[in-house]
């Protein structure tokens, strides 16, 4: 069978994909606050990793949890810094797992950074089929209201902070902090360790953006540098050498698919990621997100042989 767009578009039409990824958390949530340096904490149990900075006067997030969990995070990182104000938040992208504390801090003012596409997906009305969940815009006042494209870079009490998009990812808008002097190195939903990196066509994700984007943290991080992904717990520039891997051998596994006529349920029968299988769990969700990614980056050529 020969490898067309059409037969790609065929084929993509006849796939099913499974549950969502971005589940709402029920109940009250139970927070685990562990030190990564002085004055600089990392919170588990809010719906994403969460990284705390606290200065004389004042601190500095990373991400912000899920909505619901707000309130309790903003306890307790008030308990951490002694209810210092929160003036400065980053969203590392735009899901609601990362940006539940935009409701509370953005309308107190506090500045609110992320990449433009993130606050541009913050303030949209869409659909995710692969997740069947409706995704309304965010209010004006919760959205990011400090928005770069590629670098940026800020001063926080003793630490100096380097922020910035490599490429398309889990979505057209992640992006790594890194607090520099503690070589702390926050990375959202570009890392994922014990599962899938998935790739939300939806909002921008595919392969090659997320193996470039994975290639430029490798060459951020150092050997000693800990590594903050949205979940699991710290890190190291090992694990994105392992995700390095894994995405390379993906990519010669979905360029196979399409070179050849391959539909999605075909891929996906070929267990082409069975050796990573053990350590990350089912592959059939990143398969499918990693086939219709692909599709969507056919006409600019991004797999070879396919007329």
């Amino acid at each position: 069978m020969k490898a067309t767009r059409r037969n790609i578009l065929t084929a993509i039409a006849a796939g099913t994909l499974v549950a969502p990824l971005r589940l709402k958390a029920q109940g009250a949530p139970v927070l685990e606050s562990t030190p990564l340096a002085p004055g600089l904490t990392l919170i588990q149990g809010a719906g994403a990793n969460v990284v705390v900075a606290e200065g004389p006067d004042a601190v500095l997030v990373v991400n912000g949890g899920l909505p619901e969990h707000a309130e309790a995070l903003l306890a307790e990182i008030g308990r951490l810094s002694g209810g210092k104000p929160v003036t400065t938040l980053f969203n590392t992208a735009w899901g609601p797992e990362l940006c539940g504390l935009n409701h509370l801090l953005g309308p107190r003012g506090a500045r609110i950074i992320a990449h433009e596409n993130t606050r541009l997906w913050q303030g949209a009305d869409f659909f995710s089929d692969w997740q069947d969940t409706h995704y309304r815009p965010l209010p004006a006042a919760a959205q990011a209201n400090d928005t770069f494209y590629k670098t940026g870079e800020l001063d926080f009490s003793d630490e100096h902070i380097v922020y910035g998009f490599i490429s398309q990812a889990n979505t057209d808008g992640d992006i790594y902090v890194h607090f520099t002097r503690a070589d702390v190195l926050v990375v959202g939903h570009m890392l994922n360790a014990e599962g899938w990196l998935l790739l939300d066509y939806v909002t921008g994700g595919w392969i090659q953006g997320a193996q470039k984007t994975t290639t430029g943290l490798l060459e951020r991080a150092g050997e000693g540098t800990r590594v903050i992904a949205a979940s699991g717990g710290i890190l190291s520039r090992q694990d994105l050498q392992d995700q390095a891997d894994m995405l390379a051998h993906a990519y010669d596994r979905v360029a196979w698919a399409f070179q050849n006529g391959k539909s999605v349920e075909e891929l996906i029968a070929s267990r082409p990621m069975a050796d990573f299988e053990a350590k990350r769990g089912d592959a059939t969700l990143f398969l499918q997100l990693l086939y219709r990614s692909t599709a969507y980056h056919i006409p600019g050529r991004a797999v070879r042989n396919i007329i």
